[in-house]
């Protein structure tokens, strides 16, 4: 299953020393209709060129009102990427969290890393806190090299690490970089998915109920058989 292709992305760094917010400018960039973007603070001027829309929110805003404008960014472009700088599960002013935002506006979160010693596991991490709260998580990597072979999923995208120096051919070549994160074109030799599995849907989790009540349902009435069977009881005709 892919992520979606309109609606919001959040995308968030997993520390303070990658490049993160050229991945949210891919992101932009390579929207087939209109982009938006939700930054927490001033926006950076490598994503403002990206969008059609832009909405800076001050620090200490609250999760309601966030989601209300991520909502109506939503209504009016194909694309709303949702820039938030802190840890997934670290609360922000407005006491709210990454995680609590994907969930707020149904989004899936873009956890974006570095190929320092530490980069696959702060990944891992950050899917794994994800995947508590049934978000749904891919990477992308910013800069050359690294092992990503120990994570869930296999990479949604990676930025090379001269990405400053594409100039005017960055919208060109950032569909290159991030193009996986449609899930249709896995490698060869890599059969993990794109991103963590989220909540499941509606007709599954109703599959699932039904097929927990017949087995209750079932185990039930072998216990009272043989309660019945144990007691000497053969009913009110015998």
């Amino acid at each position: 299953m892919s992520l979606p292709v309109r609606g919001p992305w959040v995308v968030t760094p997993t520390s303070s020393s990658v490049d993160w917010v050229v991945a949210a400018a891919a992101l932009a960039a390579t929207t087939d209709g209109t982009a938006a973007a939700v930054v927490l603070g001033p926006a950076p001027a490598s994503l403002a060129s990206h969008v059609a829309a832009l909405a800076e929110l001050p620090a200490g805003i609250g999760l309601d009102a966030v989601a209300a404008v991520v909502t109506d960014l939503c209504a009016a472009h194909d694309r709303v990427v949702v820039l938030i700088g802190d840890g997934v599960v670290t609360p922000l002013g407005g006491g709210w969290t990454v995680a609590d935002l994907a969930t707020a506006v149904r989004a899936p979160v873009v956890v974006v890393t570095g190929t320092d010693a530490d980069a696959t596991g702060h990944a891992i991490l950050a899917l794994e806190a994800l995947d508590r709260r049934q978000v749904p998580g891919s990477v992308i990597v910013v800069g050359d090299g690294g092992d990503f072979d120990a994570l869930p999923v296999r990479l949604a995208g990676r930025i090379p690490a001269d990405h400053a120096t594409y100039g005017d051919r960055f919208a060109t070549e950032a569909a290159h970089w991030v193009d996986p994160l449609d899930g249709s074109r896995p490698a060869a030799d890599d059969d993990r998915p794109v991103k963590t599995p989220g909540p499941e849907d509606l007709q599954t989790r109703i599959a699932r109920r039904a097929a927990w009540t017949l087995a209750i349902s079932f185990l039930l009435a072998l216990i009272l058989l043989f309660l019945c069977n144990g007691s000497g009881y053969t009913g009110p005709f015998t």
